[in-house]
């Protein structure tokens, strides 16, 4: 199934799923509005994936800007009347010129349907994909697997759609492909615990089971995108996996009954009032003992603890 095809499937997800986190009013506004607003680390973020796992759609859905800001024509305002052209020649992204060809290219972009990278985010992009290629082991499991699979079930009753950047039928492994700003272990563990990576893996992995038959494991390739331009393979223990699924089907049945009375309510949960959780952050260093994942709480609210892988 292509990227239209399943974005035009209305089905739960989870991406969208997760804003019940907050609130039945943030979910309730996330299915109102379609999804999130997308941003350029976002656009970063889908490019790379298309240029890694489906490389011959890149061009029919992504367009590459190009550097107005080195055009011959980018001239700056005049600071004397007898000033050149060469005199006001600038890079700057602040002149009329660089601002009129901008929106001129999106203009096009929007009217052909296609996503806009600018130049050193695709440049970024392409060091990503570089890094990746350059390590043997993700390498293999991007070999071995089929890439952007489209899954479709049903947990709790609620028909649900996954889309699974990687996916081993032999041996059965999905991976997820997340850009970061830090892949450290202790940073991108309490990244994945805010935004909640480890429901919306749980989602997958029972989508998996559902069309594949069995459980399949469940990893994170996590891959900066500046700097040395780090990456690293994190295998996602079952124990975090099945503390997460007893949340969804928490979340789920919440959302349930939400949409059969009407009722959407807020962080409060509607009872005017709340007890307030103070985070508790995990700061292990490099060296002290590794999590001990079975003393994680089932249920646990994502905001109340972060974890270091």
């Amino acid at each position: 199934m292509d990227w239209d095809e399943y974005c035009k499937l209305e089905l739960m997800n989870a991406s969208t799923l997760v804003h019940g986190c907050k609130s039945m009013k943030h979910l309730r506004a996330a299915i109102d509005s379609g999804g999130t607003e997308e941003t350029d680390a976002m656009r970063l973020g889908t490019g790379i994936h298309t240029l890694l796992l489906e490389p011959e759609e890149f061009e029919s859905r992504y367009v590459v800007m190009p550097d107005y800001e080195n055009d011959p024509q980018n001239l700056r305002a005049a600071k004397r009347k007898d000033e050149s052209d060469e005199e006001r020649r600038t890079t700057s992204k602040a002149t009329k010129f660089y601002r009129a060809k901008v929106a001129q290219f999106f203009r096009a972009a929007e009217l052909d349907g296609k996503t806009v990278l600018k130049r050193d985010q695709y440049d970024t992009a392409l060091h990503c994909i570089e890094a990746i290629r350059s390590r043997p082991y993700m390498s293999k499991i991007i070999e071995q697997s089929e890439k952007e699979v489209t899954l479709l079930g049903e947990i709790g009753g609620i028909p649900f759609k996954g889309r699974v950047d990687l996916l081993r039928r032999k041996r059965p492994l999905i991976v997820d492909l997340k850009t970061t700003a830090d892949c450290g272990k202790h940073a991108f563990g309490r990244i994945f615990c805010r935004l909640h990576y480890d429901m919306k893996l749980a989602i997958y992995r029972e989508l998996a089971r559902q069309n594949i038959g069995k459980a399949p494991d469940v990893g994170i390739i996590t891959q900066e995108t500046s700097g040395v331009f780090d990456n690293a393979f994190v295998p996602v223990p079952d124990v975090v996996l099945d503390n997460a699924w007893t949340r969804v089907l928490e979340l789920v049945a919440r959302y349930i009954r939400a949409r059969r009375s009407g009722e959407w309510p807020g962080a409060d949960g509607g009872k005017d009032r709340y007890e307030l959780v103070i985070p508790n952050y995990a700061m292990w260093d490099d060296d002290d003992e590794e999590v001990d994942w079975s003393k994680i709480p089932s249920g646990a609210d994502d905001e109340s603890f972060e974890v270091a892988f």
